[in-house]
């Protein structure tokens, strides 16, 4: 997905600038174009995997849980804070 259109820019970028005398303007700018096209490519492949996997709403066991981690290191930071033994 990404270093194929930059190996293909690159290559004709080359023998671009082979048969025209364009050193290194062929290669840079068809390796940029490259480069372009694979930024492309990983982006519509990320808005098709989003798609598929869309993020649902949180769950109230998830926040219920979420809740108890909190309460359980405001209660370990509370100890610290007291001097009290942790262990």
């Amino acid at each position: 997905m990404v270093a194929v259109p930059i190996a293909v820019g690159a290559w004709l970028g080359q023998k671009l600038d082979e048969s025209a005398g364009t050193a290194p303007w062929g290669l840079l700018g068809l390796v940029f174009l490259g480069m372009a096209v694979a930024g492309f490519g990983v982006a519509m492949m990320l808005r098709r995997y989003m798609a598929e996997n869309p993020v649902g709403p949180v769950s109230e066991r998830a926040r219920q849980a979420g809740r108890q981690w909190e309460a359980e290191i405001d209660e370990r930071e509370r100890k610290r804070d007291a001097g009290e033994d942790t262990k």
